[in-house]
């Protein structure tokens, strides 16, 4: 039998606590090495626009003064489509002034009476002696109304009317307080009646219309609530 001394087991043991032990302290690059941390992805790029397909500009000025007095024909749905595609803003109002004053003369009888004549009242109009229409009577309106875009005045926090930005510089009588643009809950179609129609003398004294077209506002209507249209009706 052989024999083993008691050194030689004491040394054997010290080298298995060596050989197996936790290897506390010790670094394993595969192990220690900080973890990459993913990137955020960039944003996506907009999208490539494509072409103008409706000026979102002023309700109803398309509707009510390009070909709107004559029937409905491929050649009067193409002015309207050609209306809304056209970009070029420094020639809006040369291009659509002639067709817009027309209309506006036949407008401007809307709050025709027996007592009164109608014709003459309306915002910008510059009659003749005596109030006589002219050719260019309704030139000055139609060139406002063909620069078809929505004004606000970022400055103002009230923004209860529709056209009002219009109307302050138009009718200097009128105090600047309103921001202008368009919301959901205004009655768009009747501001524009009574301003083509009859001037400031179709407005109350707080600037609510007065020709309308008889058509309720939706109650469901919202100009802080998301999406702000109620269901279709």
């Amino acid at each position: 039998m052989k024999l083993i001394s008691t050194s030689t087991l004491l040394l054997g043991a010290l080298v298995g606590l060596v050989a197996c032990g936790d290897n506390i302290g010790a670094s394993d690059p595969r192990v220690d090495a900080p973890k990459a941390i993913d990137a955020p992805l960039p944003p996506p790029l907009p999208p490539t626009l494509g072409a103008q397909v409706d000026r979102m500009g002023r309700p109803a000025i398309n509707t009510a003064l390009n070909q709107t007095f004559v029937a409905p024909t491929a050649t009067t749905r193409a002015a309207k489509d050609t209306y809304n595609q056209d970009t070029a803003i420094a020639t809006w109002a040369a291009t659509n002034r002639a067709e817009f004053a027309k209309n506006l003369g036949i407008i401007d009888l809307l709050d025709k009476t027996a007592v009164n004549p109608g014709c003459g009242n309306q915002v910008l109009y510059n009659g003749g002696a005596g109030g006589a229409p002219m050719a260019t009577s309704y030139f000055t309106l139609g060139s406002v109304l063909a620069n078809d875009q929505l004004f606000v005045d970022t400055a103002k926090t009230s923004c209860t009317k529709y056209l009002s930005v219009e109307f302050e510089v138009a009718l200097p009588a009128v105090v600047h307080t309103q921001c202008g643009g368009r919301t959901p809950t205004h009655d768009v179609i009747d501001v524009s009646y009574s301003a083509l129609a009859a001037g400031l003398a179709g407005f109350s004294q707080t600037l609510d219309p007065i020709i309308g077209d008889g058509v309720a506002a939706h109650a469901d209507l919202s100009d802080s609530v998301f999406p702000y249209f109620g269901a279709p009706h």
